[in-house]
């Protein structure tokens, strides 16, 4: 699996390829916020160390749903279960409680208060 630096660089190439500079700094910026998200609340419901976490996320998932539908595209259910490998993570993990965290960390990325 790759971190959250390979990913980045990957989307920001992506990026400045279709356009230019700004393209660069949007995409890298947003695929990078959809893995720390993704990242962090795995982290919260897992307890897993850094390592464990990098292996169980394939990052290539995340950077491809969010390439084509946006930072909100990491909080579905399906985006999350492609992205995650349980086994890697030695314990079953409830993506529901992960969906819910993660678009916790989605909103704080993007200034959106919830409004219910």
């Amino acid at each position: 699996m790759i971190g959250a630096f390979t990913v980045g660089k990957k989307a920001v190439k992506f990026g400045y390829k279709r356009y230019g500079i700004p393209g660069a700094i949007a995409s890298g910026g947003i695929v990078l916020a959809g893995y720390v998200a993704v990242r962090r609340a795995l982290k919260s419901q897992t307890g897993a160390d850094d390592a464990t976490l990098d292996s169980a996320i394939d990052a290539e998932s995340i950077k491809s749903a969010v390439e084509e539908d946006g930072l909100q595209a990491v909080t579905d259910t399906q985006t999350l279960d492609d992205a995650i490998n349980q086994d890697e993570l030695g314990s079953a993990v409830d993506t529901n409680d992960v969906q819910s965290s993660v678009s916790d960390q989605t909103d704080e990325f993007t200034g959106e208060q919830n409004q219910s």
